[in-house]
């Protein structure tokens, strides 16, 4: 069983010259691609490559003993010299914690929380620990509180993919440990070879909130959370005080106590607060302080401290080294940068190793922001390049960097393979990117890649394939599609190294799929070519993955010529041409809702489910789907749990009557009742809400937006003028089991009816973005179905409740706190804060409240309604 190791990549850095790229020197150390579970799998055997010895600069750098001792008290037993007295049965985990593992990969481990475990037959199938053991080349059994495993050697079984105890055979290809695999998720590779444990890489402690108490209004510079033992609570439960921090689980975990005030920066690496330190770290107390100090003094991160293997990622290292170097930089701009490099974390994580600390010195003329490069270590000059790690000193400027508004391009100007050729503006130096760059375009922007120019052999290789077709379905590029090609043309099958690119949907991934792997003699088909092909037949996307997986070597599927199709695809469009049975549409069930919400959320889109069946089969499948039509032939469903509207009335004219009508219009709208503009999108309609206030008050007419544009004025003039000066407010409307129009439904599902209306129609249509018609009655919606949503977008409570907190609340002048919030209101004031805080109280006195997260855009999918509180009184 040969290691997996990583294939060699190219830089993410292109030539100034269309020349192919030399291997690089330096290995990147790259964890290899593999397709997804559900991708068209082509089996081939691994590329044999050389057994890469983990570096030396992944091993600690303290020697750590084992928290419990092995024999001999104090004793350090080498990992290569096991007790061959212990059992295999010493190591065995419980029948509980295996069932919480993973399931376990091709080589019979589980990874978890950076840990691994093997699947040992002995007498029967059992789960233990293991650790790599250099010496031995194989893992050993190892205890939980051990840094060294103690516990016999394993020899893999391939064929009951399982371990057995004993030494591997030597064959001269050594097993690789793990961290030298594909893992499946970032979390969990594996501690071994990447960082040492810290402190926080042991089991953690956290505090029982059922005992202790701290005051949530206190926020503290440094995010800690000083907790005191309640009254009447004895020693058992704890000591009086703790400090804490919360983990990203809202769970608190007790830390030391720091060496400095906690209200203020330190004054030693002030742009750290000491929870940074602790996420990323796993230091606490005064290994803090000495993080600081030996990082203020020598100007680098001292090399004892190691990134956690739960944070090997690169949201959490960017954030790092933006800490490090980039501190002048938008921190947007710097991810970016960083970003283009294409870098793995264990990568940024050992170049965080070298980067130094930017001080604050003049900025020379012309300069831009600092980010720290390998080539210019003690960061004494301002420069735009993103760190390249892989990059050796000697060499010069790397191509692959610079943003965008830097240079000029042709985006008519593509070569046979793709590549758009940019060039640097004139006057601008080296330090803003190279002179010249390739890329591929994107959408309505760029995208820079490596790239290369094919010699007369290398034209034999898949010569109708573009490299931006082979960039397209796999992202990759440079001396990885050389790579891609001439496996290819040797296995004629897919390299098993190369994993297809996700898209937005199962179904184009498989017909991006299909286009390339259909024609690899022939010029490419367009995708509307290859669609149109396979439209007839009404396949789902189980039967498009059965249909990639019988394609032959030369594209054709076995035992077929030219483009016929396999047997069971004419069976199945013969039945799909009688539209009466519901069973044949319950594959497409799921991914036609999918693509509703994502198409509905974007607030724009074209539906490839519906280019990629019958017109009749699709239009059965939207009944089935849950879609109905109305009395003006839009769609519209029932099941869209909640909207939100912009409208000016205060939530006490609404609770006040029990309803809020809905308003006297001139035309009709496209429901089949008074038609009620909307948002779908709670992040759109809070920005009309603001932006509908200026700063006397007043309200913005904008035909676009939400509030006026799609509701015509009210007919009643003078009530209009006495809400002029007024602030508007967002609500959620409970829209379970009522009539909603969606703009975007009926734009990618209804397209005849909104392009080909009649000249004398004049039903309004919902034509914005996210937007949507509520069938209102002419009662309204009850008060109990309108919720007022906070300015910062995470709580909404029913107006209701607002209006009842806002009465209980004693004012000392004769008004009800209700009666002055609103005269405020009435006053041109925008206190939107007050109704902040009532909607804050209601959720104290435990009344209903939907809580959302801070930061997140909220659609209405989102929304999960409280049950309704029912009183025994």
């Amino acid at each position: 069983m040969r290691p997996k190791n990583p294939s060699p990549k190219n830089t993410g850095a292109p030539h100034s010259t269309l020349e192919t790229s030399p291997l690089l020197s330096t290995p990147r150390l790259e964890l290899p691609g593999g397709l997804r579970p559900d991708a068209p799998r082509a089996h081939q055997p691994e590329p044999r490559l050389p057994t890469l010895p983990p570096s030396s600069d992944t091993l600690p750098s303290v020697r750590v003993q084992d928290l419990i001792p092995t024999p001999g008290e104090g004793e350090h037993i080498p990992s290569s010299n096991p007790r061959p007295s212990d059992s295999i049965r010493h190591y065995e985990l419980s029948p509980q914690t295996r069932t919480l593992l993973p399931d376990a990969n091709t080589e019979g481990l589980r990874v978890h929380r950076g840990r691994i475990y093997a699947e040992v037959q002995y007498t029967t199938t059992t789960t233990v620990m293991v650790d790599w053991d250099e010496g031995a080349g194989t893992y050993r059994a190892k205890l939980p509180q051990e840094m060294h495993p103690s516990g016999p050697a394993l020899r893999f079984d391939p064929q009951s993919n399982t371990w057995r105890v004993g030494e591997p055979p030597y064959t001269g290809d050594m097993i690789g440990p793990v961290v030298h695999r594909q893992a499946e998720n970032p979390d969990d590779i594996p501690a071994q070879g990447l960082a040492p444990r810290t402190q926080s890489d042991m089991t953690a402690v956290y505090i029982d909130t059922l005992n202790y108490v701290w005051n949530n209004d206190i926020t503290n510079h440094h995010g800690y959370v000083v907790m005191h033992r309640k009254m009447r609570r004895g020693d058992s439960v704890g000591p009086p005080s703790h400090h804490a921090f919360m983990d990203e689980n809202g769970s608190y975990v007790i830390v030391e106590a720091p060496t400095h005030p906690i209200d203020r920066p330190a004054e030693l690496l002030p742009a750290w607060t000491d929870r940074d330190i602790w996420d990323l770290y796993g230091l606490q107390g005064a290994d803090i302080s000495r993080f600081r100090t030996e990082a203020e003094r020598t100007g680098k991160k001292p090399q004892w401290a190691r990134v956690r293997a739960q944070r090997m990622e690169n949201t959490h290292l960017f954030d790092e080294l933006h800490r490090w170097s980039g501190r002048e930089m938008d921190r947007d701009m710097f991810n970016r940068l960083l970003d283009l490099q294409k870098r793995t974390p264990a990568e940024w994580v050992k170049y965080l190793d070298s980067v130094t600390l930017h001080r604050s010195t003049p900025a020379p003329q012309s300069s831009l922001p600092r980010v720290p490069t390998p080539e210019t270590p003690a960061l004494q000059t301002p420069s735009p390049r993103p760190p390249t790690p892989d990059t050796p000193e000697t060499t010069e400027a790397t191509p692959g960097f610079g943003h965008q508004s830097h240079y000029t391009w042709d985006i008519d100007s593509q070569n046979f393979h793709g590549y758009v050729e940019m060039q640097r503006k004139p006057g601008l130096d080296d330090s803003h990117g190279p002179l010249t760059q390739v890329a591929f375009p994107e959408g309505s922007g760029l995208t820079i890649v490596s790239p290369i120019r094919y010699s007369a052999s290398q034209r034999a290789f898949r010569p109708y394939w573009r490299d931006i077709d082979i960039w397209n379905l796999y992202r990759i590029e440079g001396a990885d599609i050389l790579r891609f090609r001439q496996d290819v043309a040797l296995n004629l099958k897919q390299p098993a190294w190369v994993k297809q690119r996700e898209l937005s949907s199962r179904r184009e991934e498989l017909l991006e799929y299909l286009r390339l792997w259909t024609n690899p003699d022939s010029p490419l088909k367009s995708r509307e070519q290859v669609i149109a092909r396979f439209q007839p037949y009404n396949l789902s996307t189980q039967q498009l993955a059965r249909l990639c997986k019988e394609l032959s070597p030369t594209g054709q599927f076995n035992k077929l010529i030219n483009d016929e199709l396999p047997g069971w695809v004419q069976t199945h469009q013969a039945r799909t041409l009688v539209v009466t049975n519901p069973k044949q549409f319950a594959p497409f069930l799921p991914e036609l809702h999918a693509e509703i919400i994502r198409l509905r959320n974007q607030g724009e889109g074209t539906s490839l489910l519906k280019d990629s069946l019958t017109p009749p089969f699709f239009r059965e499948l939207l009944l089935h789907g849950g879609f109905k039509r109305n009395r003006h032939n839009y769609l519209y469903r029932l099941d869209i749990p909640a909207v939100f509207k912009v409208d000016n009335r205060t939530p006490f004219e609404i609770a006040r009557p029990g309803a809020m009508a809905a308003p006297t219009l001139s035309i009709e709208g496209s429901t089949s009742e008074t038609a009620v503009s909307a948002m779908f999108s709670l992040r759109a309609a809070m920005k009309y809400a603001n932006e509908s206030n200026d700063a006397t008050g007043s309200l913005d007419t904008r035909t676009d937006s939400p509030l006026t544009g799609s509701e015509p004025r009210q007919t009643n003039e003078a009530a209009s003028l006495s809400r002029s000066r007024r602030m508007t407010f967002c609500y959620l409307l409970d829209t379970r089991n009522v009539e909603i129009v969606s703009g975007q439904d009926n734009r990618a599902y209804n397209p005849t009816r909104i392009d080909k209306r009649p000249a004398d129609d004049q039903t309004r249509f919902p034509s914005m973005k996210m937007e949507g018609h509520v069938s209102m009655s002419s009662i309204g919606f009850t008060s109990r179905r309108v919720w007022l949503v906070n300015s910062d977008m995470t709580r909404a409570a029913t107006v209701d409740d607002v209006h009842t907190q806002a009465l209980e609340r004693a004012t000392g002048s004769g008004q009800s706190h209700a009666e002055v919030i609103e005269a405020r209101t009435q006053a041109g004031e925008l206190n939107r804060g007050e109704y902040d805080a009532l909607i804050d109280e209601a959720a104290k006195a435990g009344k209903r409240t939907i809580e959302m997260p801070a930061g997140q855009d909220v659609f209405s999918t989102d929304i999960i309604f409280p049950p309704e509180l029912i009183s025994l009184l």
